[in-house]
């Protein structure tokens, strides 16, 4: 007669599992500023991080109680950008990172139009029960829009520039900015435009590089460079306007202008005013003055003439351009007069002939010069 045998076996209690992600740092929602394009967090600075954390419990006693994340095999995260209905996997150790402990940490800012579907699986071994328990959680990121809107542009100058030829301004920078609030808009979210006046047409037109000789750079950025030395009467407009808000166009317009100030020329005699018997000769000179004092090398800023008459009645004799000159004495008469002609000089201009044609160097560059600014005017 042959054994029967009956088989047994040890019975276990189920293990108990709590699953959980912990978020560590960051956020899974964004604020976007579409003005400043900024981002709230910004990822780039504050990651949005997350570790899985597996706490078990055996109510036999042979598993220590605890946290076994570190435990977990098959670990797969699983990183998804979506927009328009289409789904693209992101870039790991580019958009985001997976440490030693399983910890995900996303670099990447979601767009207003994007979201990011983020999704973790992995699984414990039970040794002891032969068993596998999965566990899985997913996360899907998003950004809204939350701009406060109060844009403005400042142009750091007055709306009046007055360029004195006495002082060397040289290449002059003249900048404007776009805030919202009290925040400056990043330049790469505005848009610059600087144009100048056209006189001859009445009308506002962009800038040329060849044509417009005070220019040197800054048309299309917040900085416009100009040059001192051939500004006369120049109307800029600077027009501006944020990325994000195309129809909120902001502009201001300055005037830049050379200007003398206060000054004076005051024709005399340097001797022989009075004339006296035996006399062969007087000397007659102009100063000009300004504010600071007598102007040295008053023709690099002023057409200067001088004349002299031997009376009142006399015709104005032209003694050249010049500061001082010497009369003969036969030219002298008790009444006799000094008189100058002083103007104004332009800042350089181009020369042009009759005939329109613009004189130019070997190198194809326009010959300048300066001219007076008023007519002559001579009794």
């Amino acid at each position: 007669m042959k054994l029967k045998v009956t088989g047994g076996r040890v019975v276990h209690s189920p293990l108990s599992y709590s699953f959980n992600m912990l978020e560590l740092g960051g956020s899974y929602i964004q604020k976007y500023d579409a003005v400043s394009g900024t981002y709230i967090p910004d990822r780039n600075l504050t990651p949005y991080t997350m570790k899985p954390q597996l706490v078990i419990s055996d109510p036999d006693g042979n598993i220590p109680a605890g946290e076994y994340s570190s435990a977990l095999v098959n670990v797969l995260w699983k990183v998804t950008l979506y927009k328009n209905g289409k789904g693209t996997s992101l870039s790991m150790g580019k958009d985001y990172v997976v440490d030693t402990v399983n910890a995900l940490k996303v670099l990447r800012n979601v767009a207003v139009d994007e979201t990011v579907s983020v999704e973790f699986s992995a699984d414990y071994l039970n040794k002891v029960r032969s068993e596998t328990a999965h566990f899985s959680w997913s996360k899907t990121l998003s950004t809204m829009e939350e701009t406060s809107v109060n844009l403005s542009l400042e142009v750091r100058a007055p709306h009046k520039m007055d360029f004195s030829p006495f002082k060397r301004y040289g290449k002059f920078p003249i900048e404007a900015v776009l805030r919202n609030g009290s925040d400056v808009v990043d330049e790469g979210k505005c848009i610059y435009k600087w144009q100048t006046f056209d006189d001859d047409n009445k009308v506002w037109r962009d800038i040329d590089d060849t044509d417009d000789l005070w220019y040197v750079s800054g048309k299309s950025g917040p900085c416009i460079v100009v040059d001192q030395d051939f500004l006369q009467h120049t109307l800029l407009r600077i027009v501006a306007y944020a990325k994000a808000y195309p129809d909120s166009v902001f502009s201001d317009a300055i005037l830049l202008r050379r200007w003398y100030g206060q000054w004076e020329d005051t024709p005399q005699f340097l001797y022989a005013k009075f004339l006296q018997n035996g006399m062969r000769k007087t000397a007659v000179s102009v100063k000009i003055t300004n504010r600071q004092g007598d102007v040295a090398n008053p023709f690099k800023f002023f057409d200067v003439e001088l004349f002299y008459r031997s009376s009142p009645q006399a015709k104005w004799e032209s003694m050249g351009n010049v500061t001082e000159a010497v009369v003969d004495g036969e030219k002298l008469t008790a009444n006799h007069e000094v008189g100058d002609i002083c103007r104004e000089l332009s800042a350089f201009q181009r020369i042009l002939m009759p005939d329109g044609t613009e004189l130019q160097d070997a190198a194809g560059l326009p010959i300048t010069a300066q001219f007076p600014t008023s007519a002559k005017e001579v009794e």
